[in-house]
């Protein structure tokens, strides 16, 4: 299932929200800012869909959306920039990450130009109640990158460390997306709840499927090796799944204990895939999808909540 053909209704919508974007980082000049402005031309944009669908959803004036969606996408590659930087990866959508092409200061300041521009993107608003949740969300995120840097030393990521994990890197800007867009169309509480917990369902069920794709997934797609997390050492879904299913003393123990040369990787991939565990993970991916698509039901019907069942659907079967 393909992600581009999904989102042709609000194409034009999308072509908007890049000129926005463009625009946002007009101040980043030369080729630094040219790398920037490709690289996020380069993303799946289900972020800045969701803010437009909210949009459509309520037949809300569609430039407000268009610059929030703006703003939650500038937010999410600057965190990635950050993130990259911390974790040390060298590849992001099959390109090189921006500290590995320039200095680790001007990557860090490139990160920070980026969150002051969706500061004031959000600013230009005029809502501190969305001004709130973006910097609610910001916060949540960066204390859960510090808290998975102060902990990675300390053995076996539990499952509900995992969770802790995804839900403040990838299910809080989700929640973010949809419940600042619903702030945005006026909607009345309830219907703000469902949005944000549509939006954090969605958010769980994309990173786990993104975390079982980094082992069954196609390189060429994922524009990074086949389990990069692993020979990091970083504990997913999937693994977790796998050492409930085989205890200790396995090709998988061995890896994360720091035997990450390619013969004990490839036995510990080999292992994974064997277990049944690759499947486990997705069937928890598939009950927050379930979730997400429950929450849809508080919201009016028609094309727009069309769409965004069709993003749930995309979600989990993506790569498959």
């Amino acid at each position: 299932m393909q992600l581009i053909p999904l989102l042709e209704p609000i194409r034009s919508d999308l072509e908007q929200v890049a000129r926005v974007l463009r625009a946002a980082l007009a101040q980043l000049e030369g080729p630094l800012g040219g790398e920037l402005r490709e690289s996020m031309g380069g993303g799946k944009h289900l972020r800045p869909a969701l803010v437009i669908l909210v949009g459509h959803l309520f037949s809300a004036p569609v430039e407000p959306f268009q610059k929030l969606a703006a703003a939650v996408e500038v937010l999410h590659t600057a965190t990635l920039i950050h993130d990259d930087l911390v974790d040390g990866a060298g590849l992001r959508r099959g390109r090189e990450t921006l500290h590995t092409t320039w200095p680790v200061d001007v990557t860090i300041l490139a990160g920070d130009v980026l969150l002051a521009q969706t500061a004031a993107l959000v600013a230009a608003l005029e809502s501190p109640r969305i001004l709130g949740v973006f910097a609610d969300t910001l916060c949540t995120m960066s204390a859960g990158e510090i808290r998975q840097l102060l902990t990675s030393g300390e053995g076996h990521c539990s499952r509900e460390g995992y969770y802790r994990r995804i839900e403040a890197k990838t299910a809080s800007l989700c929640a973010a997306a949809t419940e600042m867009a619903g702030i945005l169309a006026e909607v009345d509480g309830t219907q703000i709840d469902a949005l944000r917990r549509f939006g954090w369902e969605l958010g769980v069920a994309f990173q786990i499927v993104d975390d079982v794709l980094d082992f069954v997934g196609d390189e060429a797609q994922l524009g990074k090796p086949a389990g990069s997390d692993l020979r990091q050492g970083l504990v997913t879904l999937p693994v977790i799944c796998y050492l409930e299913r085989a205890g200790s003393d396995t090709a998988v123990e061995a890896v994360l204990a720091g035997q990450r040369d390619e013969a004990h990787v490839q036995a510990a991939l080999e292992a994974i895939g064997a277990s049944g565990a690759v499947e486990t993970a997705l069937d928890e991916a598939r009950a927050h999808a379930r979730q997400a698509r429950g929450a849809l039901v508080a919201l009016p019907d028609g094309d727009a909540r069309q769409m965004l069942l069709a993003l749930v659907e995309f979600v989990v079967e993506r790569g498959y």
